[in-house]
């Protein structure tokens, strides 16, 4: 029966058919099970953020580095395509890891996300102390991550007197 208000009680076909849970020990562990799972899904997000920062670090810095006045073609050379494509193929490597990362991600949120929608109340606290813990431990490494990430994006902006508004 699906519930569409919070409620106490034992879980009856919990998120597949014909999983009941039926003992104060099965609930227990599912709450468990669920904080633990909470917990990974925030230390996902600190992995997440580091495979993006492997995956700019691995592009080639020289196609970054011209400009509108710069040739297409004074770069080619047999020399710097034989590098170019092992290095497109090292980032190419860590791209589809990173996507393979943000595809376990986002199946893990749906997942808890199906957990909260059982409305009982134990598994939405056990969700909710998960998240909180996993917030609390790896939140400020995330934020550490971010902001720099974030400064050396500034660094990276070239200002002159009209941007700068002096």
């Amino acid at each position: 029966m699906m519930h569409m208000w919070y409620w106490f009680g034992y879980l009856n076909e919990f998120l597949f058919k014909e999983f009941n849970v039926t003992t104060t020990w099965g609930v227990l562990s599912i709450c468990l099970g669920l904080t633990a799972l909470a917990i990974v899904y925030e230390a996902m997000k600190i992995l997440q953020v580091f495979l993006r920062k492997q995956t700019i670090a691995s592009l080639p810095h020289e196609l970054s580095m011209q400009d509108e006045k710069s040739s297409l073609l004074s770069k080619i050379s047999s020399r710097y395509l034989g590098r170019s494509t092992r290095l497109y193929c090292s980032s190419y490597l860590l791209w589809l890891l990173e996507v393979f990362h943000f595809t376990i991600h986002t199946t893990l949120g749906y997942f808890l996300m199906l957990a909260v929608m059982t409305y009982n109340v134990y598994v939405n606290i056990a969700l909710v102390m998960g998240a909180g813990i996993g917030y609390f431990i790896l939140g400020p490494t995330l934020v550490e991550l971010n902001m720099a990430q974030y400064n050396n994006k500034r660094k990276d902006i070239k200002c002159n007197l009209e941007c700068s508004g002096l």
